[in-house]
C-alpha cells in the first residue's frame, strides 16, 4: 500500500496529583520488592525544594494530572509544534472487568482535546493482561479470547468511533505489545494470529493490527501481519540498530499480508527513579547529550520506515520522554541534568525530513507552555481560547503578544 509518512508517540495517562485527583498516581513509587531508597512520594520534598518523584526527571510543568484537560491541550500542542500526528496510549485490560475506571475517564479527556485539536490516538494492547496472574477468573485460552473481546468491543463503543481514532485504510489502528512470540499453549500468554482473526471476526469494525517485535523473541512471522513494529525496548542498550529487524521487515515486504516498514526511536533509558524493572536493579543507557535519539531516528530513515513510533512521550519511571523537563539534578542518587526542549528541538528537525510537512515557525515550540501557565493562573478561560485559536491558526505573531498581554 502507499503510506504516507506518520509519527506517532507512545504516551502514558496514569499521571496524578492530589490538586486535581485524590492522590500521586505514577509519580508516587513504593515498590515491595525494592529498597527504600528507591521509594518515592511527593507530598515529600527533596533538598532542592522539587517533588520526591519517581524519575529522575521533572517536567517544566511540574506534577500534572493526565486528567486535566488543560494538561491535554498542553500535551497536543506541543505534538503538533514538532510534526508528531498522535499519541499511541496503552490500553490494557489489567482489572477483572476490563482498564480501569480512571484510565477511561483520561482517555476520554485526551480523545475529547484531540478532536478539538485536528490529532489523532489510538491505542496499543497487551495481550498478557487477558491472561493470569493478572486476570485470575481466565481458566483458558477460549475464555482468554473472550475477555480481550469485551475490552476490545467497549473500545469500539466508545472510542473508534472518534474523529480522532487514527485510521489507516479507515480501520481503527491497534498495535499490539508483548515480550513474546505466539503460541497455542495455555501457559504462553500471547494470542496467535488465528486468534487475533477470530476476535476481529466478532467486531464491527475491521481492525488494522500491527504486531510487535521484541530483540529477545524472533518468533514474529512478519508475513502474517499488516505491519510489525519494534517494541519501545528495542533501543534499551548501547545499540542503535536491530539488524535482524529490518531484514525481517524487507524481507516481508513483498509476502502475505504485510504492508509497510514501522519503526521506533529512543532518546535513552534510565529508571534509577523506581530501582529498575522487575527484580533486577537499575540500568541506564546513556542518552548521549542527544546523540542516541539522533542515532535511533537515523537508523529509522535509513532503513524507510513508514510509521515511526517515538518511545516515549513521557514515561518517567523508565526516563524514556521526550517531553521537556527541568535542566536540574533531581535526585542525589541520578545525578543527570534534565534535557529542557532538546530532544523536541531535534524531534522538529526529524519530522521535517520524515513527513516533509510544513510545521509552525520554530518560536511556537515555546508557546504551548505559556499557554498551559495561563490557564492555570485563572485568567478568564476565553483569554486562552483566543491564543490557542491563533497558535492553530499559525498566528504566531498574535498568539505570542496575547501571552505577553497576559503575562506569561
Amino acid at each position: 500500500m502507499e503510506m504516507k509518512p506518520l509519527l506517532a508517540a507512545r504516551y502514558l495517562i496514569s499521571y496524578r496529583n492530589p490538586e486535581f485527583s485524590s492522590d500521586w498516581g505514577r509519580w508516587k513509587f513504593s515498590g515491595k520488592n525494592k529498597p527504600a531508597k528507591y521509594h518515592h512520594n511527593p507530598q515529600n520534598r527533596l533538598p532542592n525544594g522539587e517533588y520526591d518523584i519517581a524519575s529522575v526527571y521533572m517536567p517544566v510543568i511540574g506534577t500534572y494530572d493526565s486528567g486535566d484537560p488543560d494538561l491535554a491541550e498542553y500535551h497536543i500542542l506541543l505534538a503538533k509544534a514538532v510534526g508528531i500526528d498522535a499519541f499511541i496510549i496503552d490500553y490494557f485490560a489489567h482489572a477483572t472487568q476490563g482498564i480501569t475506571e480512571i484510565d477511561v475517564e483520561h482517555i476520554k479527556v485526551l480523545l475529547k482535546q484531540a478532536e478539538q485539536l485536528d490529532f489523532k490516538i489510538a491505542f496499543c494492547f497487551n495481550d498478557d493482561s487477558c491472561f493470569p496472574p493478572l486476570q485470575t477468573q481466565v481458566k483458558n485460552r477460549v475464555e482468554a479470547v473472550q475477555h480481550a473481546l469485551t475490552i476490545i468491543q467497549y473500545a469500539e463503543e466508545h472510542f473508534f468511533s472518534s474523529t480522532a481514532y487514527l485510521r489507516i485504510e479507515n480501520k481503527p489502528l491497534l498495535i499490539l505489545e508483548n515480550c513474546g512470540k505466539s503460541n497455542p499453549a495455555w501457559d504462553w500468554p500471547f494470542f496467535t494470529v488465528a486468534e487475533w482473526d477470530q476476535l476481529q471476526n466478532q467486531l464491527k469494525s475491521n481492525l488494522f493490527v500491527i504486531q510487535n517485535y521484541q530483540s529477545q523473541m524472533y518468533g514474529v512471522d512478519f508475513s502474517q501481519w499488516e505491519s510489525v513494529a519494534p517494541g519501545v525496548n528495542i533501543y534499551f542498550s548501547d545499540y542503535d540498530t536491530d539488524e535482524m529487524f529490518w531484514e525481517n521487515c524487507q524481507n516481508a515486504v513483498s509476502k502475505g499480508r504485510y504492508q509497510f516498514i514501522s519503526g521506533i526511536v529512543n532518546p535513552g533509558y534510565d529508571d534509577r527513579g523506581c530501582g529498575g524493572s522487575g527484580d533486577r536493579g537499575p540500568r541506564v543507557f546513556s542518552r548521549r547529550q542527544g546523540e542516541k535519539y539522533s542515532a535511533t531516528w537515523e537508523d529509522n530513515l535509513r532503513n524507510q520506515a513508514q510509521f515511526i513510533q517515538i518511545g516515549t512521550w513521557n514515561n518517567y519511571a523508565q526516563g524514556t520522554g521526550i517531553e521537556p523537563v527541568k535542566e536540574i539534578n533531581l535526585h542525589k542518587s541520578a545525578a543527570v541534568p534534565g534535557w529542557g526542549y532538546r530532544e523536541l528541538l531535534a524531534t522538529r528537525e526529524y519530522a521535517v525530513r520524515f513527513t516533509e510537512k510544513k510545521l509552525w515557525s520554530l518560536p511556537a515550540l515555546f508557546l504551548p507552555e505559556r499557554l498551559y501557565r495561563l490557564r492555570k493562573s485563572g485568567a478568564p478561560a476565553t483569554r486562552g481560547d483566543r491564543i490557542r485559536l491563533y497558535l492553530l491558526e499559525g498566528d504566531i505573531t498574535g498568539s505570542t503578544l496575547g501571552l505577553e498581554h497576559a503575562g506569561v
